[in-house]
């Protein structure tokens, strides 16, 4: 875990990460831009009373609303653009450090999309559920890190494993190493919480990911 993070550290300032780099930085400055005056516009149309000074007090809390759901939906949207970067970014990092790997499979971007969206959708929609739990911040803690621990981590290792296992073989081996991708996952939600540090999500995610989906004794015993 502990090489794996350093790993992706040590390359993101390397000339092929460069590109990719400010792509992903500013891809999810973009995001994050668009999201919030999405959010906020939303909140602020919507009549929910129909009584001004209650309506004042909704749009004041909505703000704040506004702040909680920015964090909770850009891992989803940013996984996105993790899904166009993902060639790159895993040329990048085999490049360097497994120059031994043969050719990875031709993936269209569609699939990769296909991905991002179908995961995008369910984080969305299992964060909005969870919500009321925001009132027992505890629980909600735990919950909603776990959630989104466990759909980024496998939303992450399907990007990176399509491009080098067949779907059947990829279920197998997420489903064995269940507690790997399961821990993958919570490294990069810590991650997606972290103003600033967050706009480089869709490449450290992806990276990532892909190193510790190389060290899976399943993967690393036929390499």
């Amino acid at each position: 875990m502990f090489d794996a993070f350093f790993k992706t550290l040590n390359q993101l300032p390397t000339p092929p990460f460069q590109r990719v780099l400010w792509l992903s930085i500013g891809g999810s400055l973009l995001t994050a831009i668009i999201l919030w005056f999405a959010i906020n516009l939303t909140l602020k149309n919507t009549d929910f009373i129909g009584w001004g000074w209650l309506d004042w007090t909704v749009d004041l809390l909505g703000s704040l609303a506004a702040i909680v759901l920015l964090f909770l939906l850009l891992p989803a949207f940013v996984g996105l653009i993790a899904s166009l970067m993902l060639e790159s970014i895993c040329r990048a990092v085999e490049a360097r450090h497994y120059p031994h790997l043969p050719e990875a499979r031709s993936q269209s971007i569609m699939e990769a999309i296909i991905i991002g969206v179908r995961f995008a959708a369910i984080l969305i929609v299992l964060n909005i559920l969870v919500l009321p739990l925001i009132f027992v911040p505890p629980v909600y803690f735990v919950v909603g890190w776990a959630l989104n621990g466990y759909l980024l981590g496998r939303e992450y290792f399907e990007l990176v494993a399509c491009r080098r296992l067949g779907t059947a073989e990829l279920r197998a081996v997420r489903k064995k190493y269940s507690l790997s991708t399961l821990s993958t996952g919570l490294v990069i939600a810590v991650i997606s919480i972290i103003p600033i540090v967050n706009l480089i999500l869709p490449l450290f995610g992806t990276a990532f990911m892909l190193h510790r989906f190389q060290r899976l004794p399943a993967i690393s015993g036929n390499t």
